[in-house]
């Protein structure tokens, strides 16, 4: 449910041949709906992997877009082909019949499509303190939830900052009654509030914020984790179907985007310049993709998985996850476990099994 000013670039990131080995796109393209096997190798003995993000490729998933262009896939033994998404909600769709084999997507959503009966785990979280917030101009005056009431502002249902804002609201001390919220489409409500129309809008610490500040003007975050809402972001999904016949592949493609990770940090700016060199039609500039990955990183694990491995999420964060989903996005009671929306066990060293025996 990212969002952002830029339109989203056209195509689809393919891995870059290692010397001596050729881009295998029409085997890529041509993987089966049932998501394969340990056993589905290209010509070179690289085990192919579908992948898609949650929208168009911006800095959140730089380490995924700059991993395959540096070949860190490739020395983990997988070919991985990697599509621009439509959003968390129809990523996790792809992911659940088959389509793609693994998917970059939000938490909230997840558990949302966990407790419709759809067959995902969250299987390594990437951003698990929440980049949910409201944005103001910093000129507005409005310094707290509190001073919002009787502003307005472009609203998107589905989107997770309007999702939770009833509950950010109440974290807050504001009425949520009190503001006026205009439905409209993601472009819009960012439009609305660069041209001053409106007085807040909704976005993402790690994605809007770099994006609008660059684009319109300076910001005020107004961050539903500083008001204390405890939810769980964005993450690698896959299937209980492609869990049970590549458990090993999973393994490896987990490795490698740790790898990717570090490197990422290691070098943003050598991971800005694979990102370009891939994502050639994106409109975002080098500056933005570099900060959005910045702040990203800082969102990296939360407060009870700070000193875990990467990707390991806890018990106790899913059970707040699941909980402000079942009250606020209509999620029946009950129906979602920590266990039945996640796994760590394709990770290494984690130190909470997330109630799996």
């Amino acid at each position: 449910m990212h969002t952002s000013l830029a339109a989203p670039p056209k195509g689809r990131l393919v891995r870059r041949a290692l010397p001596g080995l050729a881009l295998t796109l029409t085997a890529a393209l041509a993987l089966s709906a049932c998501g394969g096997s340990d056993s589905n190798e290209d010509a070179n003995g690289l085990t192919k992997v579908n992948v898609r993000t949650d929208v168009y490729f911006t800095g959140s998933v730089l380490p995924l877009v700059a991993g395959v262009e540096q070949g860190i896939f490739e020395k983990h033994g997988l070919n991985v082909t990697l599509n621009a998404g439509k959003g968390s909600a129809t990523t996790l769709q792809t992911v659940a019949n088959g389509s793609d084999d693994i998917g970059y997507a939000d938490a909230g959503a997840l558990v949302q499509a966990v407790g419709k009966k759809m067959p995902l785990k969250m299987v390594a979280g990437m951003v698990q303190s929440s980049p949910l917030a409201v944005f103001v101009r910093k000129d507005s005056g409005i310094t707290s939830a509190k001073d919002l009431a009787g502003k307005t502002a472009g609203y998107t249902a589905g989107s997770a900052a309007e999702t939770l804002f009833p509950a950010f609201a109440k974290i807050s001390g504001l009425d949520p009654e009190s503001v006026k919220l205009n439905k409209v489409d993601i472009p819009t409500r960012d439009s609305l509030f660069v041209q001053g129309k409106t007085d807040f809008s909704f976005g993402l610490l790690n994605v809007t914020e770099p994006n609008m500040t660059l684009n319109c003007c300076e910001l005020t975050a107004l961050g539903y984790g500083d008001a204390g809402l405890d939810v769980l972001s964005s993450g690698i999904v896959t299937s209980d179907k492609y869990l049970d016949g590549n458990a090993e592949t999973v393994r490896k493609f987990l490795a490698a985007t740790a790898e990717a990770v570090e490197a990422a940090n290691t070098d943003p700016d050598a991971a800005v310049e694979s990102f370009f060199k891939v994502a050639t039609t994106s409109t975002l500039s080098k500056e933005v993709v570099k900060e959005q990955w910045l702040a990203t990183a800082k969102l990296a694990t939360s407060a009870r998985t700070a000193d875990e491995p990467f990707g390991c999420t806890s018990t106790a964060d899913w059970e707040s996850t699941i909980k402000l989903m079942e009250d606020y996005a209509g999620v029946e009671a009950g129906a979602v476990t920590p266990a039945g929306a996640a796994s760590n066990a394709f990770l290494s060293q984690c130190s909470d099994a997330l109630g799996e025996e």
